[in-house]
């Protein structure tokens, strides 16, 4: 798949699961979202030595779980995402919940070309650096990322431990069932891998409880399973330093994060 393919096909994914993501997900959005950012607050507060408030770049921000959590702690935020409407959906929740940020659409690889301040910390959380499925696609989102910081400033990464994934490959993932006011909704991931086991599809349904039976809704992307020590040597190839991996044991994040200072 061609680097325009990807961004096509990841636009198209989020555009039409993002209105969806926050009721059917089964979880807590909004407790969810305030816990993560006082997480990652901590974080970047042990990371950078003191205390917040931090300019921050969100780049890849979904519908806000991250970014919204982050400005909730009184960080400057300025979010950005790929797909449109994703990005007005957490815009519409930022408003809902009082938080004061600012939004754009872009691509992670060319920030450059809509985002021209610096930060004190970009991230990019839930698997998103994934979706880079060609090294160039990483060399180019990591490099855009460190033009976007500040001297010394920090990146984060949060993205899924790969390792058992592709010993394993399993085929089916990320289920639940819960009972809303509507009716039940069943929510899970079918995930079909490449021969070469370094990365897979994955199609997200959603099944949604009528007088009738169920109405279905799916979505499908490809994703690199990118293994700890590939996004390591990305990471330290675009010029990173103290570059660290931190488990979920060691962070209370709940995937593993990458940390590394500009310079």
């Amino acid at each position: 798949m061609s680097s325009d393919d990807m961004s096509k096909a990841a636009t198209d994914f989020y555009d039409r699961l993002g209105p969806e993501y926050r009721h059917n997900m089964g979880w807590d959005w909004n407790a969810v979202m305030r816990d993560e950012g006082k997480t990652l607050d901590r974080i970047l507060s042990a990371e950078a030595g003191r205390a917040g408030p931090f300019t921050l770049l969100d780049c890849s921000c979904g519908i806000g779980t991250q970014a919204i959590g982050l400005a909730t702690q009184a960080h400057k935020v300025h979010a950005t995402d790929l797909s449109p409407v994703s990005i007005e959906c957490a815009r519409n929740e930022a408003a809902r919940l009082g938080a004061e940020m600012t939004f754009g659409v872009a691509d992670f690889r060319e920030l450059e070309a809509v985002v021209t301040d610096t930060f004190d910390v970009v991230l990019t959380c839930d698997n998103s650096i994934a979706h880079c499925l060609q090294d160039e696609d990483l060399s180019a989102a990591l490099n855009s990322m460190r033009d976007r910081l500040n001297p010394d400033g920090i990146l984060l990464i949060s993205l899924r431990d790969y390792a058992p994934l592709v010993a394993n490959k399993p085929r089916f993932n990320s289920e639940h069932v819960q009972d809303q006011a509507d009716g039940r909704r069943v929510v899970f991931q079918v995930w079909d891998w490449a021969e070469s086991g370094d990365r897979y599809h994955t199609t997200q349904f959603l099944l949604r409880q009528t007088d009738d039976g169920f109405a279905t809704k799916h979505y499908k992307t490809e994703l690199r399973a990118l293994l700890k020590e590939e996004i390591l040597a990305g990471v330290q190839a675009a010029g990173y330093k103290n570059i660290r991996w931190h488990t979920p044991e060691e962070s209370g994040y709940y995937q593993p994060i990458i940390t590394a200072r500009n310079s």
